[in-house]
């Protein structure tokens, strides 16, 4: 590649770079206190109990406890939020900024990276500018429900990528990191390359799949099914029927067995089992390597270890709150035809490129997209084969990856399909006809993504989506002083009147607060912190659970129409800490609690 070539794909790579931020992540840039000081607040709930974690690391507390409360034992994979903690404790960020800076950055990576394969890929710069449409498919919601985003059962629901994008946390990291694996792969795979360039990236790829694990459960099992079932098919696209045999009897060996082992052994080492389909290719790609398909995966499975079996020792622990993870996944799949026309925008282009490609005898494209549509169906419908592992979620992820594939793919198409013999040049490119039918499809293909991003521009001007939090704020501030204070004195929980959120007391003071995530980590005393916590919604805390909490502070606003009343127990004045804003001014009090 010349220097022109290289600095027009680096001016490419930069105007993907600024549409995404212009659009993804135009909130957190501009809203006030400034860039990246302000959290989104739609749907924070977990996301302010994952900056529990990080504002507690950020403090230098690196155990695995609850992190709200500082007790009990926490499973839930927290490797990401530990990183943007020690981040956020090694420069001097608060929770908030580090989460959003760090975030920001992982995503703006995956956009250039993959503009840039693209461009390569393509042989023509300009082609990596494109690279943001992959994050900006709509599900046609604004056509089929007047929304952004289309609503299934219980929580369920089906939106673009930017949906799941938006809020920062590990699932957005480990997405983005998928999407750089994939076009680090594609980069020296998808085209002829060095055995020694393909052999440093694939092996960086299998140790980034492995350690996702540590991120968040379902982006680290869709990368690794998403790349196993690539190199699966890749295997088996010269294979004997026999080969091809084997994989359809190994589907059909899911769908039957896996009711019967999820029934037996519950749903993780479901998950395990779903990958049996992928086995048979992957064993006949270990004999064609020689076994240097054995070497990622043992990269992979050690840097996926340490996260893997911290919960397999929770849950052969008896673990509560992952008997109760397990449990409450119920009803939450995507078989509804609202389920096909949301997935339109991505399947449309999908067959058309898939079909291109066949008639181009692309087998490595052929290969990559039906490994791709195979990874969709498994973990979207992973409710009908025994799993039940929240399928929404994996059919939201792999909209996004499908999307990403699919434009690698074309990109690949576009340039030529390389051969280790042939280089087509740019002017045979350009002189190649395109079949009348190609256009058709393309324009169907291009129609239907237009309309899609009538979501987008939903999503853009909700104002939910665009309100935030500052945790800088004065009465923030004042709060936070509170909960230092007792923190630094004797310990013990904090409860708070019910006009001041335990959850941003927490990630603003990272002070142990009678608060935690039923859907997170379990504290050591979790049905007395139930109690405190249901006592506050209702202004009465009554003493016996103040006491087996270990609750021994109370936080009032003066603002407050109510004050907790207090059963059994005492409280005494120690500090109070002004504040004063836009929304008024008042006073924050910190009360010791005594009980008998």
């Amino acid at each position: 590649m010349s220097t022109r070539s290289r600095l027009l794909t680096a001016l490419a790579a930069t105007i993907a770079a600024i549409v995404y931020a212009a659009v993804q992540l135009r909130v957190v840039l501009t809203a006030d206190p400034g860039a990246f000081r302000a959290l989104r607040t739609a749907f924070w709930h977990d996301q302010l109990g994952y900056l529990s974690i990080v504002a507690d690391v950020a403090t230098g507390n690196l155990d695995s406890v609850e992190p709200v409360t500082v007790t009990g034992v926490n499973h839930y994979p927290r490797t990401y939020y530990a990183l943007v903690g020690l981040a956020a404790r090694a420069t001097g960020m608060d929770a908030v900024t580090a989460w959003n800076l760090i975030s920001s950055l992982i995503q703006i990576a995956a956009v250039v990276m993959l503009s840039v394969v693209m461009s390569v890929l393509a042989r023509r710069w300009w082609v990596g500018a494109f690279a943001p449409l992959p994050f900006f498919t709509g599900t046609l919601s604004a056509v089929t429900s007047g929304s952004w985003l289309t609503g299934l059962e219980h929580h369920a629901v089906l939106w673009g990528p930017y949906g799941v994008l938006f809020s920062n946390n590990a699932e957005t990291a480990g997405l983005s990191i998928i999407v750089i694996v994939l076009s680090a792969l594609a980069l020296v795979w998808a085209r002829p390359a060095r055995r020694s360039a393909r052999i440093t990236v694939s092996v960086l790829a299998a140790a980034a799949l492995g350690s996702l694990s540590g991120f968040q459960t379902y982006s680290f099992i869709t990368g690794i099914y998403l790349v196993s079932a690539i190199l699966a098919a890749n295997y088996l696209r010269r294979a004997h029927w026999g080969w091809i045999a084997a994989t359809a009897a190994a589907v059909l060996v899911v769908v039957l067995a896996g009711p019967l082992i999820a029934d037996r052994v519950g749903q993780l080492p479901t998950l395990v089992f779903g990958l049996l389909p992928a086995a048979p290719g992957l064993i006949r790609g270990l004999l064609a390597t020689r076994g240097a398909l054995a070497l990622y995966a043992a990269i992979t499975v050690a840097t996926a270890a340490p996260q893997i079996g911290w919960t397999v020792s929770g849950i052969l622990g008896g673990d509560p709150f992952l008997a109760y993870r397990v449990a409450s996944n119920v009803n939450l799949g995507v078989v509804d035809l609202r389920t096909a026309i949301a997935s339109l925008p991505v399947v449309l282009p999908f067959l058309l490129i898939t079909i291109i490609a066949a008639r181009r005898r692309d087998t490595f494209g052929v290969a990559a997209l039906i490994g791709t549509a195979v990874t969709a169906a498994m973990l979207a419908l992973n409710d009908l084969w025994g799993a039940n592992a929240e399928p929404y979620r994996f059919w939201i992820d792999l909209f996004l990856l499908g999307g990403v594939v699919l434009a690698l793919g074309a990109s690949r198409l576009y340039g030529g399909v390389p051969t280790r013999t042939e280089a087509r040049s740019s002017d045979q490119h350009a002189t190649r006809t395109t079949p009348p039918w190609i256009r058709a499809g393309v324009a169907v293909c291009a129609l239907v993504y237009v309309v899609s991003l009538a979501d987008l521009w939903l999503y853009s001007t909700d104002a939910t989506m665009n309100a935030t939090w500052n945790p800088g704020s004065s009465r923030e501030s004042a709060i936070a002083a509170a909960a230092h204070a007792a923190d630094s004195s004797k310990g013990g929980l904090i409860v708070s009147d019910t006009c001041i959120d335990p959850r941003t007391t927490k990630v603003v003071s990272a002070a142990p607060i009678a608060y935690f995530y039923l859907g997170m980590a379990w504290p050591a005393e979790v049905d007395a912190v139930s109690e405190v916590m249901s006592g506050r919604d209702d202004d009465l805390l009554p003493a016996d659970s103040l006491v087996v909490s270990d609750t021994r502070w109370l936080v009032t606003d003066s603002t407050c129409a109510t004050t907790p009343v207090l059963d059994g127990a005492e409280k005494t004045r120690e500090d109070s800490f002004d504040y004063a804003g836009t929304d008024g001014s008042g006073s924050i009090t910190l009360w010791r609690l005594s009980t008998p």
